[in-house]
């Protein structure tokens, strides 16, 4: 609380979680506060108190709310908008369901460093296992060995994000997991680095800015962690003022339990005594941020503090964090550490709830047109059934004169005798990767991760039977290749075309969609507001049909025939015939 009293200052340090309230300072107008606030000491500057003639309260770019956070000036900026054929945007002006309020209904979000995606394809269904186990809307990964950066469909439903090494070394990775429930509340997201990735969704009473962050050991360069430190405070500064921001990952920050000094940033529940490297920088970021670590607030046991065990079980340390933004840390639930999550990791997983609530975009009221199954006509059978009734059926229409008229007669008795005779084509099963056996495996190895670590038979037990998942995964890899291929091989000795490209980009990888790129404008500049966006392309789509007038009348005077002109008319293009 800041308040002014004649002459006087009244300085009260309130922490916003708990209420209680610091020693109160009073300072003469015009002089400097006779003692720093929380915020200045984690390393955000502080500013004069007042002009020396007392007309003002606060300096020139001093916070009106907070006299010891500078002003933040300029506009609003946006983070760089990545669109997926996969992503359904959120459109404010669409006509949609309204959304519970936010502050009713619980959103249970977390972050575990999974040490490896890719060391085997099991490691994407243990994913989707354990995020409909424990109901995660939100997951943030570390260490996921992606490289690139793009989107995956998980079994579940869930889509997965991820960024990535660019050089395709499968080292750090970062990466975040949408629910089937809050996919479609995805706006844009990220991918800064191989250790930042940001995503925005949309919410009723407020967006939310996810920040997915894996910092370097605590042994690293210190050049190395000013980089990343440096990376995600611009991060932070491309985020939207007003929106709810989380940041989750693993900062292999060890953060002391005493409070003095730094009581709006953390709690007093921490696991540590003592705070190490990393762990001072990350007071000192969610200080200058205005974040809460939440994993210092709410009162547990030490083993549902710890986030991760060395391999041989007796050291422990909380490194793996949840913050999140301060004006929000009263709608913080929980933060406690799941030790039954399984996915061959000695990390474990941090779950926080919140009482949020994302909204959905409604369901699209397109009507899924339906296709006649035309591989059934490769049996002679069905081809004579078919030709029959092709033939009585036309046989029956009466002559047209107008040629759309025919046309549409035409087109519409192809295809209702199609779905007569042949049917529908029916959806195509997704094929099982892993087999039953690998499957037990893995719920063995996750009853063997909820036993004591503490006990050398179950470390070895957890171990061999790690071992025995790789071993299998692999197997499974190569059986589903083989049967590939022996389905590639049939589909290629019968004619079969279609299949035999269709597994051809399976096998390649090239099935998947491309991602459509953003609009830029002119300047290159990212254009993330949706009117923006159709003004921009239509003054480019304005632009291609005159530069195609141009070249047409090029082509008209080298060689004056029957040319096409384009002409545009309203901005709305048109196509003329002329002839010279």
């Amino acid at each position: 609380v800041f308040l002014r009293f004649g002459t006087y200052h009244l300085h009260v340090i309130s922490h916003p979680h708990t209420g209680c309230k610091g020693p109160a300072t009073l300072s003469p107008i015009g002089a400097p506060f006779a003692k720093e606030t929380s915020h200045t000491k984690q390393g955000r500057s502080a500013t004069s108190a007042s002009r020396m003639d007392g007309s003002s309260m606060t300096a020139t770019g001093q916070s009106l709310t907070d006299p010891s956070r500078p002003m933040r000036r300029g506009g609003t900026r946006h983070p760089t908008r990545v669109i997926s054929q996969q992503i359904i945007h959120v459109d404010p002006a669409s006509n949609k369901s309204s959304p519970i309020n936010y502050c009713k209904q619980i959103l249970s979000f977390g972050t575990w460093n999974v040490l490896s995606l890719v060391s085997s394809s099991s490691q994407l269904y243990q994913l989707s296992q354990n995020i409909n186990q424990y109901r995660l809307d939100l997951l943030g990964l570390t260490e996921t060995h992606m490289p690139g950066s793009g989107t995956t469909l998980l079994d579940n439903g869930s889509l997965f994000i991820h960024s990535g090494r660019t050089d395709g070394i499968k080292r750090q990775g970062v990466g975040l997991s949408l629910s089937k429930r809050i996919k479609n509340s995805l706006i844009s997201f990220t991918p800064t680095s191989e250790r930042v990735l940001t995503a925005r969704l949309h919410s009723k009473h407020l967006n939310i800015s996810v920040v997915v962050a894996y910092a370097p050991t605590d042994g690293a360069d210190d050049g190395e962690k000013d980089n990343f430190y440096r990376t995600l405070a611009d991060t932070f500064d491309e985020l939207p003022r007003h929106d709810l921001k989380l940041l989750l990952g693993n900062f292999n920050a060890k953060i002391t339990s005493d409070r003095h000094g730094c009581e709006a940033v953390i709690g007093g529940e921490s696991l540590h005594s003592s705070s190490n490297d990393n762990g001072t920088r990350l007071v000192d970021f969610c200080a200058a941020n205005q974040l809460v670590v939440g994993g210092t607030l709410f009162q547990h046991r030490d083993i549902h503090k710890g986030t991760w065990r060395s391999p041989n079980g007796l050291t422990v340390n909380q490194i793996d964090h949840i913050c999140v933004s301060r004006k929000f840390s009263h709608s913080l639930i929980d933060v406690k550490v799941c030790r039954g999550a399984d996915i061959g990791s000695d990390h474990y997983l941090v779950r926080g709830r919140l009482k949020i609530k994302l909204q959905s975009v409604a369901k699209i009221n397109a009507t899924r047109h339906d296709v006649p199954a035309i591989e059934r006509l490769r049996n002679l059978t069905k081809v004579e059934e078919y030709n029959v009734a092709l033939q009585n059926r036309f046989e029956c229409l009466d002559s047209e004169v107008d040629l759309e008229c025919m046309w549409d007669n035409f087109k519409q008795t192809v295809s209702d005798v199609s779905m007569e005779v042949l049917g529908k084509r029916p959806r195509k099963a997704k094929e099982q990767h892993l087999s039953q056996k690998t499957k037990d495996l893995l719920v063995q190895r996750g009853q063997f991760k909820r036993r004591d670590p503490n006990s050398d038979a179950n470390r070895s037990e957890y171990s061999k039977l790690n071992k025995l998942v790789k071993k299998s995964s692999k197997i499974d890899d190569n059986n589903w290749t083989i049967r590939v291929a022996s389905d590639l091989e049939e589909a290629a000795s019968k004619g079969q075309q279609r299949e035999v490209w269709a597994k051809i980009k399976k096998i390649s990888g090239k099935s998947k969609k491309k991602q459509a790129t953003s609009v830029r404008d002119k300047d290159g500049r990212i254009i993330t507001d949706s009117h923006n966006q159709k003004d921009t392309s239509q003054s480019f789509s304005i632009l291609n049909y005159r530069v195609s007038i141009l070249l047409t009348l090029i082509v008209y005077q080298l060689n004056p025939a029957l040319v096409i002109f384009p002409v545009l008319m309203d901005h709305q293009p048109e196509t003329r015939l002329v002839t010279p």
